[in-house]
């Protein structure tokens, strides 16, 4: 499988520079993510990699957002087939080529991207992301074993210690606050999705109550965060500054 990546270095690139990962939505398209995190990767001096999840190489929901781990017929893929392992190994490729120094790495998905993004983060523990922010979402994996796998860890022979993890990072869910089309054409509408919320607002909100719940359950550190972009509905373009904000402004 390959995985094309566009990229921006900043003016101001130094080997310890952050490095930001950006996941586009549904449509596989890249280029309107770089273009809509060109300005905010200059301006906190991020180096900048949008990676394309071809849907040739990577098919369907199951091959990209749910991170290619079985197979059509539900048999697993070992880890090197992950899309989510291609992330950690775009990382690795960028180290070498830039020179960088970073240990760790920023992630951000829209859309589609963000059922990666979470979805990365409760299977992997994402072990070299500094922060993450998901945002809008159409429907999502739930951290507890209530609901069958892939609306919930149910019967998935998931790792326990990663879940842990996740809860103790830094990962925003971040919702805009016009997201609400019950009608929008690509929001899932299976019983089990709609047992989410009727749009993603109240989706990604159920989401985060239902993470918060399981830390407290399993008595683990909880450092999520739960924040809303007042005007914005889907779009990627319009919740890059918050996402930017959330991810690489140094606190005041």
């Amino acid at each position: 499988k390959t995985l094309r990546v566009l990229g921006y270095k900043p003016s101001r690139y130094t080997p310890s520079s952050p490095v930001l990962i950006v996941l586009h939505g549904t449509t596989r398209k890249p280029g309107p993510y770089l273009t809509a995190w060109l300005a905010r990767a200059e301006q906190y001096g991020a180096l900048l990699l949008v990676p394309e999840f071809s849907k040739a190489d990577w098919p369907g929901s199951r091959g990209y957002n749910l991170g290619n781990m079985r197979t059509k017929d539900g048999k697993a893929l070992p880890r090197e087939a992950w899309s989510f392992t291609a992330i950690e190994t775009l990382f690795d490729a960028a180290k070498g080529l830039f020179k960088s120094d970073a240990q760790t790495y920023y992630l951000f998905g829209h859309s589609a991207g963000s059922q990666f993004v979470h979805r990365f983060m409760l299977l992997t523990g994402g072990p070299r992301v500094k922060a993450a922010v998901a945002a809008n979402a159409g429907w999502y994996t739930m951290p507890g074993e209530s609901e069958r796998y892939p609306y919930g860890l149910g019967g998935f022979a998931y790792d326990k210690q990663a879940l842990i993890k996740a809860f103790a990072h830094r990962l925003v869910i971040l919702l805009g606050d016009a997201d609400i089309d019950t009608a929008a054409k690509d929001l899932r509408r299976s019983p089990e999705a709609m047992a989410q919320g009727p749009h993603r607002l109240s989706r990604g909100k159920h989401f985060f109550d239902a993470a918060a719940a399981e830390a407290k359950r399993l008595g683990v550190p909880f450092a999520w965060e739960l924040k809303t972009v007042r005007g914005i509905g889907h779009s990627g373009n319009g919740m890059a500054p918050a996402a930017a904000r959330a991810l690489l402004r140094k606190p005041d």
